[in-house]
């Protein structure tokens, strides 16, 4: 099992790698092929935070974090919430097969919540600007028209949509710990989202519009 150790805002601890290591193998256990395994601490504060992520060959990613005032604690917490979602999703994960065929890049962006209550704000005062610059455009360039305001995009990420079925991108969104996922549909090709609903259903969202009640169950 290849592991890779990260230390924010606290000194790098022997003994904290030696802890984590001896409690992951907990999750190695349920899989009989090599892991992939990343683990970060970081104090906030009070706060002790200890994140895992694992990576399996089939593909698979699966996602823990826990916070407490005490790193061991986050430690425990963090990876007997992994253990719990792997018993859960033992057998699919067991079964699940590896990206078949061509994916698709999408890209993923944050935009700044600010920017958008700007723009609501200036929408609301449209209609009361409108007059002035229809008058404005009609002057050919003698007037001047307010300039259309856009989101800021903080960042932007390209990632690689794994190519899978509908109940495979449920598992691993919920293995993530996502509310929604961004896959590429086995069955069409095509760049599918799942998502949870308010209701705790999930929703599937389709390129042709259509939303659909995906049928696998956790």
């Amino acid at each position: 099992m290849q592991t890779h150790f990260v230390f924010r805002q606290m000194e790098s601890s022997t003994a904290l790698r030696g802890y984590a290591e001896e409690r992951l193998e907990k999750i190695k256990r349920y899989f009989a092929e090599p892991l992939r395994v990343s683990c970060t601490f970081t104090v906030d504060k009070v706060m002790h935070i200890a994140a895992f992520d694992v990576t399996l060959r089939n593909g698979l990613q699966l996602h823990a974090q826990e916070s407490t005032e005490n790193m061991y604690s986050s430690v425990d917490m963090a990876l007997a919430k992994m253990e719990r979602q792997v018993r859960r999703y033992k057998a699919r994960i067991k079964h699940h097969k590896g990206s078949e065929g061509r994916s698709a890049k999408v890209r993923l962006g944050v935009i700044a919540a600010e920017s958008m209550v700007d723009q609501i704000v200036e929408e609301e005062d449209a209609a009361a600007e409108a007059a002035a610059t229809v008058a404005a455009l009609a002057t050919n360039g003698n007037g001047h028209a307010k300039p259309e305001s856009r989101p800021v995009v903080i960042r932007q990420t390209e990632v690689t949509t794994e190519r899978m079925t509908v109940e495979g991108a449920i598992m691993q969104m919920n293995l993530l710990h996502k509310q929604f996922y961004v896959f590429t549909n086995a069955g069409s090709g095509e760049i599918n989202v799942v998502y949870v609903r308010e209701d705790g259903n999930y929703g599937l969202i389709e390129p042709n519009g259509s939303e659909a009640e995906a049928a696998a169950a956790t």
